[in-house]
This record gives structure tokens, C-alpha cells and sequence, in this order.
């Protein structure tokens, strides 16, 4: 019963993925970081259809696809961070590396639901890394509009 009422939970919030995609497609200029984030995007969507569908090799290819990501955004620099005085720069990038670590540590707990072919955690997981994307993405990413 649980895993039919999270699935449903679930197949909720990948209807909201195409309100979210359009308010970030018009979001800035295009950026290295911005073509990365809209990949992890895109690989979490392939996830979270694979969890719904418990294709576990698919999920595995979904979630390295996302680390890479992750670690390659580590290397890039918020467009936000040019609007900010330079004394506030170390504090940000200070921010947004904590904020790669947690996503880096929940795709890791997500690695080890995998192995153990956990649904139920998997998909707890998947809820935390989108609660923490839009956490980070409210504070870090640059307001254009």
C-alpha cells in the first residue's frame, strides 16, 4: 500500500516537470552551468520514469549520468555571483559547493538503494534530490525577470 500510494505521489510531480522546464528554459543567457543543470534535469526525469517503471539498469545509467554532471557544475561559477559584490563572492561559492556535496551524497544513497533494489528509499530519495534542487536553485540561481 505504501509503494502504490508513493507511486502515485510520484507520477504527481512528473506531471509539474513541464511548468518547471518552461520557467527555466526563458530563465538567463545561456551559460556552461545552465546547459549542465538542464542535462541533470533531463537525466532526472529519466530516472524518476525508470523508478516508476523499477528499471533498475536504467536507473543506475540515469544516476551516473546525473553525478558526472554534478561534479562538472563543481568547476563552473553561478551567473548570479556577477551581480554580487566581490565580498560576498567567497560565501556563495562557499553555498553552492554545499549544496553540490549534498546533491552528490544523495546521488550516493541512491546508489545504494539501487544495489539493494529498494523502491521505497529510492523514491524517497528522489523527493530530497528535488526538494534540495529547488532549495538550491531559489537561492542560488540568478532572478532575470
Amino acid at each position: 500500500m505504501k509503494h502504490t500510494i508513493k507511486k502515485a505521489a510520484f507520477t504527481l510531480g512528473l506531471l509539474a516537470l513541464p511548468m518547471a522546464a518552461s520557467a527555466h528554459s526563458n530563465h538567463c543567457e545561456d551559460t556552461q552551468l545552465g546547459e549542465q543543470m538542464k542535462s541533470l534535469k533531463d537525466s532526472f526525469k529519466t530516472y524518476r520514469q525508470a523508478l516508476s517503471e523499477e528499471d533498475w539498469q536504467q536507473m543506475a545509467a540515469a544516476r551516473g549520468d546525473m553525478q558526472e554532471l554534478a561534479e562538472a557544475a563543481a568547476d563552473e561559477r553561478p551567473l548570479k555571483l556577477h551581480d554580487l559584490p566581490a565580498e560576498q563572492h567567497p560565501q556563495m561559492m562557499q553555498d553552492y559547493q554545499q549544496g553540490l556535496d549534498r546533491l552528490n551524497n544523495l546521488f550516493n544513497q541512491l546508489a545504494e538503494a539501487e544495489q539493494t533494489q529498494d523502491a521505497d528509499t529510492a523514491t524517497d530519495l528522489v523527493g530530497m534530490i528535488g526538494k534540495h534542487s529547488k532549495q538550491s536553485h531559489e537561492s542560488l540561481r540568478k532572478d532575470c525577470d
